[in-house]
C-alpha cells in the first residue's frame, strides 16, 4: 500500500536508465588547490576509493532490515527541517505528496545533465589525457600522455608543450589537435570519455612574464598532490612551450547513452561546449559515493528497488556509481545476469554538499515508506 509520501516513478522495470583568453584566475586556483587536497586531485585515485565487497554489503543489508529504521528516521526528521529541503518540498500545498525519486524512464529524459555539461564535467575533474597533433611529415596523429589546466570560463584546457618535443614541431606546422580524456575508475562511464578537438593556440614560452599565471598555477595544483604522486611533467619549465585548446566541437560517451542504448556519442558544439558548466558536486561526488557506498548501503538497495521492481532476494550485487546536481547512478546485478546501471532522478537540483545529504536522507526515508 502506498504511503502518503507518494513516488513520481516512471517505467518501472523497464529500461533503466561561460570569453576567450586565459582566465586561470587566482580564485580558480585557489579552488581547485583546496578541491585537490580534499580528493586527491585526480578522479583516478578518488574513483578507486569506491570499490568494495558490495556483494557482501547487500548481504548486510538483508540481516539488518530486522533491526528496523531507528537511526535513519531520526537523521531523516532533522532533515525535514533543513531549509534547504524544507524550502523546496513545501513550495505548493501538495509538494509533500510530490516529493520522491524520479524513476528511471523520466531521470533520464529530464534530470540528466546535457552532455555538454558531462564534458566539462569531466575536463575539469580529470585533468589529464591524450594530446594528438599532426605528425609534420605524413600528417598521421601523434599522441601524447598530458597533464592540462583548465580555462574555466570556456573550458578551453591549457597545454604545456616542451619546445624540442615532436607535439611541438607538428605544432609549429599545423595547429589541428584533439585532447581524449577518460577518466579512470569505476566512474569512467558515469562521468563521461571526452574527445576535444580544435586549435591549439600558442600562449608563449615558459621563460617568459605572460605566462606566469600559468606557470604558477600548475606549480600549485602538483603541490596539492601527495608527493608520491607528482612528475616532472606536473609542472612548466623555462623550455617549454604553453598553448590554449580552443574547442570546436566535442565527442561525448556517457552513462546516459549506455543506459538507453539509443546512441554511442554524442557531439556537442564549440557554443554549447563554452556556455556550459562543470556540474557542482563534481569534486565532492568521489567522496559521497565512498561514504554512502560504506554507511548508507540500505539505502541504495532501496533505491534500486524501487527503481527496478527487484527486491532484495533478487540483488547479489548494489553499488552507487556517481552523484551529479540533478541525481544518481547505480549499478546492479541480479542472480545469474550481468551488470546493469540505472539512474535516479533527485526531485530538484542540488549544488552543495549540505543539499546533497539532505536530499540523500530524504529519499531515504521516503523509500523506506514505500517499501515496508
Amino acid at each position: 500500500m502506498r504511503s502518503a509520501t507518494s513516488l513520481r516513478l516512471e517505467g518501472l522495470g523497464a529500461q533503466g536508465k561561460q570569453s576567450s583568453g586565459l582566465t586561470t584566475t587566482t580564485t580558480a586556483t585557489h579552488r581547485r588547490r583546496r578541491t585537490c587536497k580534499n580528493v586527491r586531485g585526480d578522479a583516478q585515485h578518488l574513483t578507486s576509493h569506491v570499490s568494495h565487497d558490495a556483494s557482501r554489503g547487500v548481504r548486510g543489508v538483508r540481516r539488518g532490515r530486522e533491526g528496523g529504521r531507528q537511526s535513519v528516521c531520526l537523521v531523516a526528521a532533522a532533515a525535514v527541517n533543513d531549509d534547504v529541503v524544507a524550502s523546496s518540498s513545501s513550495s505548493s500545498s501538495s509538494a509533500q505528496d510530490l516529493w520522491g525519486p524520479v524513476g528511471s524512464n523520466e531521470a533520464i529524459k529530464s534530470y540528466t545533465p546535457t552532455a555538454a555539461e558531462d564534458a566539462r564535467t569531466a575536463v575539469s575533474l580529470v585533468r589529464h589525457g591524450t594530446f594528438c597533433t599532426l605528425a609534420s611529415d605524413t600528417g598521421t596523429p601523434f599522441g601524447t600522455h598530458i597533464h592540462y589546466l583548465v580555462d574555466e570560463t570556456t573550458g578551453s584546457p591549457i597545454i604545456r608543450v616542451p619546445s624540442d618535443s615532436v607535439d611541438h614541431l607538428n605544432l609549429l606546422k599545423d595547429g589541428k589537435c584533439s585532447l581524449y580524456i577518460h577518466p579512470s575508475g569505476e566512474a569512467t562511464d558515469a562521468i563521461a570519455r571526452v574527445t576535444l578537438m580544435g586549435n591549439a593556440v600558442y600562449l608563449g614560452n615558459g621563460s617568459e612574464e605572460k605566462v606566469a599565471e600559468v606557470k604558477s598555477d600548475f606549480a600549485s595544483v602538483a603541490e596539492s598532490l601527495p608527493a608520491i604522486e607528482r612528475s616532472y611533467e606536473d609542472l612548466v619549465h623555462d623550455t617549454d612551450e604553453v598553448f590554449r585548446l580552443d574547442v570546436d566541437k566535442a565527442y561525448v560517451r556517457r552513462l546516459a547513452c549506455v543506459v538507453t542504448q539509443e546512441k554511442e556519442v554524442e557531439e556537442v558544439d564549440s557554443e554549447s561546449y563554452a556556455a556550459a558548466a562543470a556540474d557542482p558536486l563534481a569534486f565532492v561526488a568521489p567522496y559521497m559515493v565512498k561514504k554512502w557506498n560504506a554507511e548508507q548501503l540500505e539505502d541504495v538497495v532501496r533505491f534500486t528497488e524501487i527503481l527496478t521492481s527487484k527486491t532484495i532476494k533478487d540483488l547479489e550485487m548494489v553499488k552507487l556509481l556517481w552523484l551529479d546536481k540533478q541525481g544518481l547512478y547505480i549499478r546492479y546485478q541480479v542472480f545469474g545476469d550481468h551488470p546493469r546501471d540505472v539512474r535516479m532522478g533527485f526531485p530538484q537540483p542540488v549544488d552543495n554538499e549540505k543539499a546533497l545529504v539532505s536530499t540523500l536522507t530524504m529519499l531515504g526515508q521516503v523509500t523506506w515508506e514505500q517499501l515496508k
